[in-house]
């Protein structure tokens, strides 16, 4: 009896926290880097980036995983490049404001954030580029899109449901389909052990 007690509990916890099988969290711990610790392929992906302000490195250490970012500013606009522990290229995050997405797009994604949050702001607007990294380069600097170049949305978005409040992060496609999303969680969280 007691293993069947344990067992109908475990099951309705799940069906009455739905949340606690969709929700993932994401944690984030940045720290500077000298531009001597960057992998050399990092550092060369880089030099296709006239004019840029002076750059940044970080190692940014997540709950599974590590990776290298450099942040620097171009042509008015904060760009975020991330790389792989090795220096190899995932993707180019360029800071925007949420009017620069087409109408439609910010629409659809309006109404699942409504879905998800009922009250929600925008805190935070970032276009990815990932895919083949010379095709993503030219994208940026040309302005001339490849098909070997795949466009997302990323939004940091305060959403209050009910008395709950939490901070999210957002990945939306090029078309407004919600692709992931994650709670963010700080350092100062009792949800990390250390």
């Amino acid at each position: 009896m007691g293993n069947h007690f344990i067992a109908i509990l475990f099951i309705l916890s799940f069906l009455l926290c739905p949340d606690l099988l969709s929700g993932q969290q994401k944690y984030e711990s940045e720290s500077r880097m000298r531009s001597e610790e960057v992998p050399t392929e990092a550092m060369h992906f880089l030099d296709a980036f006239q004019n840029k302000r002076k750059v940044r490195w970080y190692l940014e250490e997540g709950l599974d995983r590590k990776s290298i970012e450099a942040k620097f500013k171009l042509n008015r606009q904060k760009y975020s490049i991330e790389f792989d522990a090795l220096g190899q290229f995932e993707d180019v995050e360029i800071e925007i404001r949420k009017k620069e997405i087409p109408e439609s797009t910010l629409e659809k994604i309006k109404s699942q954030l409504s879905l998800d949050c009922g009250k929600f702001k925008i805190q935070k607007v970032q276009t990815q580029y990932s895919g083949d990294k010379s095709a993503v380069l030219s994208t940026i600097t040309k302005a001339s899109r490849s098909d070997a170049v795949t466009i997302k949305y990323e939004l940091v978005v305060k959403c209050k449901s009910g008395n709950n409040s939490s901070l999210l992060e957002y990945l939306f496609s090029e078309s407004g389909e919600k692709l992931a999303v994650s709670e963010i969680v700080f350092k100062n969280s009792s949800h990390l052990e250390y």
